[in-house]
């Protein structure tokens, strides 16, 4: 689920607030439960974690802002991590991805963006760091160059999409299982599976 905040600059712990709150929606819209019945912790990793009237949950939970922007992910029986990354000039985008060991080709600034989004994602969706130099499946989700399809490989899936001219967004799930049945929010209240 993506949303904006309005205010033209808010605060970092204002967009943590922000990002809660969606994510306890999402939960409330995709699990016939109360908004109150949430709670959030991290764990040692710092990867966001909920429990539901006090019982750890089997969701696996991502949030993630950039500027005035949010996205929250939910996923069962996957892991899960989104990333959203407004885009700007950086001079060091070539470096970043030599040393991360990206095994793909960088075009420009909004390709860097978009393999950027989908290389945080996979790092928050097995609970690494995005400074690691191995990031499983990574290269293959780059294989579909288009923005908004969906890349496979193996027990990996991602999604990166575009929205206005310069935002990005990533999502990537790691299934336990061969199939996982996975959906997206596009807007309230409407919930496709892809």
């Amino acid at each position: 689920m993506l949303a904006k905040i309005s205010g033209a600059n808010p605060a970092h712990q204002s967009r943590r607030t922000a990002c809660w709150y969606l994510l306890n929606h999402l939960l409330s819209c995709t699990s016939a439960t109360k908004v109150n019945d949430w709670k959030l912790y991290h764990a040692d990793s710092g990867a966001p974690r909920v429990t539901s009237n006090n019982k750890p949950s089997r969701l696996n939970v991502s949030m993630a802002h950039s500027a005035d922007w949010l996205a929250v992910g939910v996923a069962f029986e996957a892991g899960i991590g989104v990333d959203i990354e407004c885009l700007r000039p950086r001079d060091n985008m070539l470096a970043m991805a030599d040393f991360l060991g990206w095994k793909v080709s960088v075009r420009d600034n909004q390709d860097f963006h978009s393999k950027w989004t989908l290389w945080e994602a996979g790092a928050k969706c097995i609970e690494g760091s995005v400074l690691m130099t191995k990031n499983p499946g990574f290269a293959k989700l780059c294989d579909v160059d288009t923005l908004d399809q969906v890349g496979i490989s193996g027990r990996w899936c991602g999604l990166n999409g575009k929205l206005e001219e310069k935002l990005f967004y990533a999502i990537v799930l790691h299934c336990q299982r061969d199939t996982t049945l996975t959906y997206r929010m596009i807007e309230q209240g409407k919930i496709e599976s892809w």
